[in-house]
């Protein structure tokens, strides 16, 4: 079998491998070959404009899940220091994001002169939100540019569900 196949036709040749007559051994190279493939940027994209539709729930599950897996969080910065924003009630909120594509997403109006800031989940974990717990700052998760559900949980609940997720790794 060749190494030159396209994903696409690896993963028909796996599900027809009845028809194709296909042994145990040849489809196990197929699946072999299939693993090899990185995601492609494309389907990325595909996954990014469907979860920018998600509810804010959704997309906060989500982005638990995706942090908690990719160890790392985005949000953005300027000159001062990390984005937080205050509402009426004088609440502060602090924006993350599971992806930077996400983030770029947001870099609009108001926000454009912000950058991108990696925040790697120990630093999370460890530094941001316990200081955001001692100032009482929510933790904005995921917010989206067309749509102004989004959630907002305490320091300590967004830490103890990354907690939670990442439990179920072990």
């Amino acid at each position: 079998m060749s190494e030159l196949l396209s994903l696409k036709e690896i993963q028909y040749r796996i599900k027809n491998s009845i028809k194709l007559g296909l042994s145990n051994e040849e489809v196990k190279k197929l699946v072999a070959m299939m693993l090899k493939h990185k995601p492609s940027a494309n389907v990325f994209a595909k996954e990014v404009n469907a979860m920018l539709k998600k509810s804010g729930r959704d997309r906060y599950i989500y982005s638990v899940k995706r942090i908690a897996d990719q160890e790392v969080a985005w949000t953005l910065k300027d000159s001062e220091g990390i984005i937080r924003t205050v509402d009426e009630d004088d609440t502060g909120y602090f924006h993350v994001w599971p992806y930077k594509e996400y983030a770029l997403k947001c870099m609009v109006g108001e926000w454009s002169g912000f950058s991108l800031h990696r925040v790697p989940l120990n630093d999370l974990l460890n530094v941001i939100l316990p200081n955001l717990s001692s100032e009482g700052t929510q933790v904005a998760v995921f917010k989206s540019p067309n749509d102004s559900s989004i959630t907002c949980v305490s320091a300590d609940d967004f830490m103890n569900n990354i907690l939670y997720e990442r439990s179920q790794f072990a």
